[in-house]
């Protein structure tokens, strides 16, 4: 398996791997997929993670990996290499919302913080807005 930067002829796999994980694919286009990362076996893709770029920090976004591929460390090669490219675009802080992954950042050293705490530019997010529902975990590590 290898994990490399996604193409704008990837963005249908994309799509059907992040609906079948429930994940918001109204704001995917091939032009989003600049600083999306896949992981493929072959010529599948078996995981996708995704980073929005805002002046020095990032909004990580579109964690999924195929029902046949977890457990398998593909998440964690795939934050990994995202926390990776960031560092390499000078990005000082990642947040993140979620729903169903709290536990697993928090592992990873990521920290819950209260939405009303997000930078103004993560508030003005599509993802902050209306695609990820006010419910989700508002979390965030420094580089």
């Amino acid at each position: 398996m290898r994990i490399v930067p996604a193409r704008a002829n990837n963005e249908a796999a994309i799509k059907r791997l992040l609906e079948s994980a429930s994940l918001p694919t109204a704001d995917i286009s091939a032009k989003s997929l600049e600083h999306f990362l896949v992981c493929l076996e072959g010529a599948e893709i078996t995981g996708v993670v995704g980073l929005d770029l805002i002046g020095g920090i990032a909004l990580l976004r579109s964690l999924a990996v195929t029902k046949s591929f977890r457990r398998c460390g593909i998440a964690n090669d795939l934050v990994q290499a995202a926390e990776a490219l960031a560092q390499t675009c000078a990005v000082t802080d990642i947040y993140l919302l979620t729903t169903t992954a709290h536990q697993y950042f928090a592992a990873r050293g990521y920290r819950k913080l209260e939405r009303s705490a997000a930078p103004a530019a993560v508030q003005q997010t599509p993802q902050f807005n209306s695609l990820c529902p006010s419910s989700s975990v508002l979390m965030l590590t420094s580089l």
